[in-house]
């Protein structure tokens, strides 16, 4: 592993556009190439590093998301992930999901982008994927022992041609390569702001607006909690736990978790 300077996208580029110190980022590393970021991060967790560090890497050989899934994580895109060590419950941290989702969709929308939330960690544009959040953690009873954050953007990186319909950057929907250190810069501004009023205050305070950019709303979807139960029916959003609500024959359904796919 061997850490090299980038005259376009480094830490201290990234740090300079911050307009003041953010305790989400004290301290950012950024690689040429890594196997994964977030195994990265979790080894630092396992020795005890402090909350705030961020290791961001231009490419990935081992990327992964949500149940191991593979993730493309080519030279152009945003591969990064952070230490957090919040004083919350361990039953909180599926929520914190959630909340990221909301940092992100703001970001794009500073770049007019209309982006769509889909439950419980993935982002879509114009039907199609631009980002994945991955949350993982490490915790004894009541209490967390540290959260690994595991973000993945399409930004300027070329997709698999296979993964056309599936997959989206944030160059091809504005059609002109993005300014990744700004991009950065402001997505961590938006995550500081909403990790600390999450952390300060809980969640209910973004269940309305988790609700009106969720993807699939009011539409015919089918979830897999990954223990061979499947749900079907309506997709009504989200409760103040972060369940997702869904309108089945057999009545309402709350999902604590599952992986979303609509019919």
């Amino acid at each position: 592993m061997r850490f090299i300077k980038n005259k376009n996208f480094n830490e201290h580029e990234i740090k300079s556009k911050l307009k003041k110190p953010f305790k989400i980022c004290k301290i950012i590393k950024y690689y040429k190439q890594l196997p994964s970021t977030q195994t990265t991060v979790k080894k630092l967790a396992e020795k005890n590093f402090e909350e705030g560090f961020i290791i961001v890497a231009e490419k990935q050989t081992n990327g992964y998301g949500r149940t191991k899934k593979t993730w493309s994580s080519n030279v152009g895109g945003l591969w990064f992930s952070m230490l957090l060590k919040p004083l919350i419950h361990p039953d909180e941290v599926s929520k914190l999901t959630l909340v990221l989702g909301i940092a992100l969709k703001r970001t794009l929308k500073k770049y007019k982008v209309d982006s769509k939330i889909k439950w419980p960690n993935d982002t879509f544009v114009n039907g199609r994927k631009i980002a994945g959040i991955l949350v993982e953690m490490s915790a004894k009873q009541d209490r967390i022992n540290w959260i690994v954050v595991g973000i993945g953007i399409n930004i300027n990186n070329k997709l698999p041609k296979k993964f056309a319909d599936v997959f989206i950057s944030l160059k091809e929907v504005l059609g002109k390569e993005v300014d990744r250190t700004e991009f950065f810069a402001e997505l961590l501004a938006k995550i500081e702001e909403i990790y600390n009023n999450f952390c300060n205050t809980g969640f209910e305070m973004f269940v309305e607006e988790y609700n009106r950019n969720i993807a699939y709303k009011n539409e015919n979807i089918i979830i897999d909690d990954g223990y061979n139960n499947i749900v079907s029916g309506v997709n009504l959003g989200i409760d103040e736990d972060g369940r997702l609500i869904v309108n089945t024959k057999i009545g309402l359904q709350k999902i604590i978790s599952g992986t979303l796919m609509k019919t």
